[in-house]
């Protein structure tokens, strides 16, 4: 049995929505997933991996500034550098320029973990990328970068 179709453009917008709802909660449920089986895999929270990432794009970092590209409290960076340096995956150092500053660097083994989570997501993503025929790869990243947009307007204006 089929829904009959719409009968008004309000209809068909109201239907759209509600397929774009239940899409976006799907992909939302399946990162979540892969992101459980990441940390799994690779023994780390997910914000301790996101930490890695963000401390391999620069030589140092103040833990400040790692909170604020992480989008977490001063107290969760605390942590999760206690942890990291406790793993030995980061090492703390004082700024030469300023003595009260504290940088943060990741050590060899962090670069390493790293790497190893940078090579596992480029390969899933690849592997999901090839399940689109390669003629309308283009056209899905295209909606991507559309939808993110979209998502990145709506945000801006629930929060003001």
């Amino acid at each position: 049995m089929h829904d009959a179709p719409p009968s008004s453009e309000a209809e068909l917008a109201a239907g759209q929505a509600k397929r774009l709802q239940e899409a976006v909660e799907s992909l939302f449920a399946c990162c979540q997933t892969r992101i459980a089986l990441q940390s799994e895999r690779f023994d780390l929270p997910p914000a301790a991996m996101r930490a890695l990432i963000a401390l391999g794009e620069t030589r140092y970092l103040a833990p400040g500034e790692l909170g604020r590209r992480l989008g977490v409290t001063k107290s969760r960076v605390t942590a999760l550098t206690a942890d990291l340096t406790r793993r030995g995956l980061i090492e703390r150092r004082p700024d030469p320029a300023d003595a009260r500053v504290t940088l943060l660097s990741l050590t060899p083994a962090g670069k390493r973990v790293r790497e190893e989570v940078r090579e596992f997501l480029a390969g899933l993503f690849a592997a999901m990328l090839g399940q689109v025929d390669p003629a309308q790869r283009e056209a899905l990243l295209a909606s991507l970068d559309m939808l993110r947009r979209c998502m990145d307007v709506v945000r801006a204006d629930i929060t003001g």
